[in-house]
């Protein structure tokens, strides 16, 4: 497959990252797991089922091997971000079990002396905020992360102190010209919202917004379960993504047939009694999580090879630690250095037993891939945002008329 996709002009410049096929483990994480007391858990969501990719490019076909520098990052969600916060700080109530569950996740990642990083929380919160609020809001979370990074790790492992590397704080009062650790997170914020100008986060979110309406409008007009149905509902879907959004979202597409099948559970869980604006409220963080998803193979980009990053999401929410076991990213192709990465992602086959036959799933797989490298091959224009602004008006309207 790989020889025919480079033999395509418009992909002499691809970079392919092949991990379904891949012989070699990750050197980090063989599966997703979580950490837990009681009822408190913080989830890590490994979408790379324990593998480390096969890189496919021009320099692959012309020497055979890659010498690959890897190394792992942890991206952390916005829960996480304030359990951190409110840790460290003591600022917020953390109850026993949240304490005890934080504390294990602080002597994991300080065994592992691997970077952990809020930048899906800094990307959500600028979205969602105005400048002015975002780096109030921000400030102290992000001199919370640092003060983290600059502990010392043994020392909190063998004794439950966080104790500060004089090096470390000099580095990043240095790094942000400020005079302590404090100053330092507001520094972060106020650069951090002075250099993001970059919207596609804010749009892609959009688009999958726009998905999940779909989702749910499908499913609320065809809420039959059959097999024949579910099919039924998922080549609509699809239709959906072509005519109308002229864009393949793997993740939305997968989840669709999730949801058509009832495995999405509350990763989608608008029924038709809701408020529609609880409704709509619902959808749209759905949207992020699934943006939170997508940070794996956005940071795999191989404008930083050889350097290869494998991250993972860190998650407190039962939704999210549920989705992540559904789908694992079986190849990423990127088809130049800039591009956006189109993945294709791979069923678990096995909670699909009742409800579709192995042929018809491995028939749907198939069709996924095709349609996947198709349109990679081809780039077709997305639709602009002022049409995506307007289909989302028409969706939430039809979903008006459904719910409360």
């Amino acid at each position: 497959m790989m020889q025919n996709i480079f033999s395509s002009q418009s992909m002499e410049n691809a970079h392919i990252y092949e991990f379904l096929t891949s012989p070699y483990e990750s050197p980090f994480y063989s599966k997703s797991f979580d950490i837990s007391h009681n009822d408190r858990r913080i989830g890590i969501i490994d979408q790379f089922n324990g593998k480390r990719p096969i890189i496919f490019n021009k320099d692959f076909f012309d020497k055979k091997k890659l010498e690959l520098n890897i190394y792992q990052t942890l991206v952390l969600d916005s829960h996480i971000v304030d359990i951190l916060h409110r840790y460290v700080s003591g600022i917020g109530k953390l109850d026993d079990n949240s304490k005890l569950v934080t504390r294990d996740f602080l002597v994991h990642v300080s065994s592992l002396n691997c970077d952990y990083n809020p930048v899906f929380y800094l990307t959500e919160n600028f979205s969602k905020s105005s400048k002015e609020q975002f780096i109030k809001t921000s400030s102290g979370k992000l001199s919370s992360i640092l003060k983290l990074h600059c502990m010392d790790e043994q020392e909190y492992i063998n004794n439950n102190v966080i104790k500060y590397k004089k090096e470390s704080v000099e580095h990043y009062c240095d790094k942000y010209k400020s005079v302590d650790l404090d100053n330092c997170g507001i520094a972060w914020a106020n650069e951090f919202a002075e250099n993001h100008h970059n919207n596609d986060y804010r749009e892609i979110t959009r688009l999958s917004y726009a998905c999940l309406l779909k989702m749910v409008l499908i499913q609320f007009m065809y809420p039959k379960m059959s097999q024949e149905n579910i099919i039924k509902k998922y080549y609509e879907f699809e239709r959906f993504l072509i005519e109308d959004l002229n864009i393949i979202l793997a993740r939305e597409l997968n989840l669709a047939l999730y949801y058509f099948s009832n495995f999405a559970g509350k990763f989608v869980s608008v029924q038709p009694n809701m408020d529609v604006e609880g409704a709509k409220r619902a959808l749209l963080s759905t949207a992020w999580d699934l943006l939170l998803l997508r940070i794996p193979e956005i940071l795999l980009s191989p404008t930083h090879l050889p350097e290869l990053n494998l991250s993972y999401i860190v998650t407190s929410e039962a939704k999210l630690l549920d989705i992540g076991d559904m789908f694992n990213i079986s190849t990423v192709m990127y088809k130049d250095k800039k591009s956006p990465a189109f993945p294709i992602l791979s069923f678990n086959v096995k909670k699909f037993e009742k409800v579709i036959s192995e042929v018809n799933l491995d028939e749907l797989n198939k069709h996924g891939q095709t349609l996947a490298i198709s349109r990679i091959t081809k780039a077709p224009k997305h639709i602009s945002t002022q049409s995506v602004n307007w289909l989302i008006a028409d969706l939430e309207l039809q979903l008006s008329y459904l719910c409360k």
